[in-house]
């Protein structure tokens, strides 16, 4: 390979991740825009913990028993809250479910001691109908209050298969999606 070819290959490599940056950075400024507007709140699944649910006979009060975020989860995390910074949110209110990956996406994000919402933001995977009704029941009356509120801007650090279910998107581990929410607490996602 000749000399130029190596450097033009090792420019492409400095240039690469500033672009990938610069993408990142957008979609949050977009995120940013989109929560300027009445009732709408930012849905974030917690960030990267390999596998899939809980171990048997987990405790939702005792980290050791439950599948956790990873070292890339929790930079992960740090990341997203420092892009949404970046872009201009210097302020949000941060609810998280009792499980210890919300809690932890959810302080990482940097934005102040979350508040959890032990039984709204309570997975709802492999929960049978009644503590799943209930569970959703108790967020969307969560939503339905903080939009006869007009609080400003809140994110909400859960679990995909509430995500899915209040709003019917699935989300990839650390991913956000603003939801418009209405009277009723149910959520419409808003597209960029």
């Amino acid at each position: 390979m000749s000399l130029f070819a190596k450097l033009g290959l090792m420019l492409v490599f400095m240039v690469l991740p500033t672009a990938v940056m610069a993408e990142d950075l957008a979609a949050e400024r977009a995120i940013v825009e989109q929560l300027g507007e009445p009732h709408r709140v930012l849905l974030m699944r917690h960030a990267l913990a390999p596998g899939i649910g809980d171990p048997q006979g987990f405790d939702v009060e005792d980290c050791s028993t439950q599948r956790n975020l990873s070292d890339g989860g929790r930079e992960q995390a740090r990341a997203s809250g420092e892009r949404l910074r970046a872009a201009g949110l210097t302020s949000i209110r941060v609810f998280a479910g009792p499980w210890c990956r919300n809690l932890e996406t959810a302080e990482l994000l940097g934005y102040g001691t979350p508040t959890v919402l032990e039984d709204a933001l309570a997975s709802i995977f492999r929960a049978n109908a009644v503590h799943r009704e209930r569970r959703m029941r108790a967020w969307r009356e969560h939503l339905a209050e903080a939009y006869r509120d007009g609080a400003g801007p809140a994110v909400y650090v859960t679990h995909l298969a509430n995500i899915r279910e209040l709003s019917g998107r699935s989300l990839g581990s650390g991913a956000m999606l603003v939801v418009e929410i209405d009277a009723a607490g149910d959520a419409r996602p808003v597209d960029p």
